[in-house]
């Protein structure tokens, strides 16, 4: 018997962007209704979450934005069920 896991609903992808980039960041993604939110600075990194049947469309998305704003793909994982 192993220890049942839960079932991963939602991805966290950590994102290096600059502050002042994020409001324009935020502009391009209102253009994808329900791919994924912004939800908090952690330090020097932007969290955004995605359902995680989105989080490949989440994830394309975020690196065509490199077009306009300068930001790196930093980390991919699971999220703990905190929305904050």
């Amino acid at each position: 018997m192993g220890v049942e896991r839960p079932e991963v609903l939602e991805y966290d992808i950590l994102v290096r962007i600059d502050k002042e980039d994020i409001h324009i960041l935020n502009y391009l993604l209102e253009a994808e209704d329900h791919v994924m939110n912004i939800r908090s600075l952690e330090g020097e990194y932007l969290r955004v979450i995605a359902p995680k049947d989105m989080v490949l469309d989440a994830i394309r998305l975020l690196e065509s934005a490199k077009t306009v704003v300068d930001l790196e793909l930093v980390e991919l994982r699971p999220n703990d069920g905190n929305a904050g």
